[in-house]
C-alpha cells in the first residue's frame, strides 16, 4: 500500500504523513509533481495527503474542484501549524534579491517579502523550492520552506518564523477510496459540495435543512462550478453529533433544493 503527496521530501504534506504514521506504518511515502497526479494515483490500495485550506492565504481551489471531480472518500483531517524559514546558500540577508516558493507560502509571507523587497517566484513547492535553491550557485537567491526542508538540502536559515500571521495553520485531507477502519481518531465532521436549484432563496432553503436541526457548519465557502460563466458550487463543513435519522432527514431536504449533492464522507 503507497500513500502520495505533492512534490519532495518535507513538503509540508509530507510532515503531515507523520502525524499519522502510527496507524499506517506499513505504506510506501511517495511524492509526484503536483496534485492532479496525487488524485490520478489512487487506487483501493492507495492513499493520499494534500492541503485544503490555511488559516491566512484561503483555500486551495485546485484541491476542492479534485474532491469535486474525483470519486473520493475524506478519511480524515489534520491542522498542522506552519512555520516557515527563508534558507539560503548565502550567509547575509541584504545580499537576498529573488525568494522561490509555492504561491500560497508566497502569500503567506507577503509582508515579509515586501519587507525586504524581494522578488517573490511561484515555483512548484516549498521543499523542491529549497531543492533549487541548493543546487544552484546564486547566492542571490531563496526559498521559502519548512526548516526541515532547509535542513535536508544543507541551506543557510536566514530567518525563522517568516510567516506573517504568527499562528499560521493548514488543514490537510488524507483521502481514501474505499472505507477501511485504520484506528484513526474522528473529528466528527460531514463534508459535502452541493448546486443549487436555479429557484429564488435556493442557498437559504438549502441551509434551513441545518439551521433547523441546530447542525453547525463550521465552513461554508462557494467555489466555480467549472460548466457555465459564473456559476458557483457550496462546499460544506458540518459537525457530526446528532443521530443517524437527523442527518439523513436534513441531506433529503438538502436534495429537495440542489440540482447535485456530493456527500463526501463523514471522518
Amino acid at each position: 500500500m503507497k500513500i502520495y503527496y505533492q512534490w519532495e521530501i518535507w513538503a509540508y504534506s509530507n510532515i503531515v504523513w507523520n502525524h499519522f504514521s502510527n496507524n499506517l506504518w506499513n505504506l510506501e511515502v511517495i511524492w509526484v509533481k503536483n496534485f492532479l497526479q496525487v488524485f490520478e494515483k489512487i487506487s483501493e490500495n492507495n492513499l493520499w495527503i494534500v492541503p485544503i485550506e490555511n488559516s491566512y492565504a484561503g483555500s486551495v481551489y485546485e484541491n476542492f474542484n479534485n474532491l469535486k471531480k474525483f470519486d473520493y472518500y475524506i478519511y480524515a483531517e489534520h491542522f498542522l501549524e506552519i512555520n516557515h524559514v527563508l534558507a539560503s546558500k548565502s550567509k547575509n540577508i541584504e545580499e537576498i534579491k529573488k525568494v522561490y516558493s509555492h504561491y500560497q507560502a508566497l502569500m503567506q509571507c507577503d509582508n515579509f517579502i515586501k519587507k525586504h523587497n524581494f522578488e517573490p517566484i511561484n515555483y512548484f513547492d516549498t521543499a523542491t523550492s529549497a531543492k533549487y535553491v541548493s543546487e544552484t550557485n546564486d547566492e542571490k537567491i531563496a526559498s521559502i520552506s519548512s526548516k526541515l526542508a532547509a535542513d535536508t538540502y544543507w541551506l543557510n536559515i536566514l530567518q525563522e518564523k517568516i510567516q506573517d500571521q504568527q499562528w499560521n495553520t493548514t488543514r490537510f485531507f488524507l483521502v481514501w477510496k474505499k472505507y477501511l477502519d485504520l484506528n484513526i481518531k474522528k473529528s466528527w465532521k460531514i463534508s459535502l459540495i452541493f448546486k443549487t436549484k436555479n429557484i429564488p432563496s435556493a442557498l437559504y432553503k438549502c441551509l434551513w435543512a441545518f439551521a433547523t436541526r441546530n447542525i453547525n457548519l463550521t465552513k461554508i465557502e462557494s467555489i466555480p462550478a467549472m460548466q457555465n460563466p459564473f456559476e458557483s458550487v457550496f462546499y460544506v463543513d458540518f459537525e457530526w453529533f446528532l443521530t443517524d435519522d437527523d442527518i439523513s432527514w436534513a441531506l433529503k431536504e438538502l436534495e429537495f433544493f440542489t440540482q447535485e449533492l456530493k456527500i463526501l464522507w463523514d471522518y
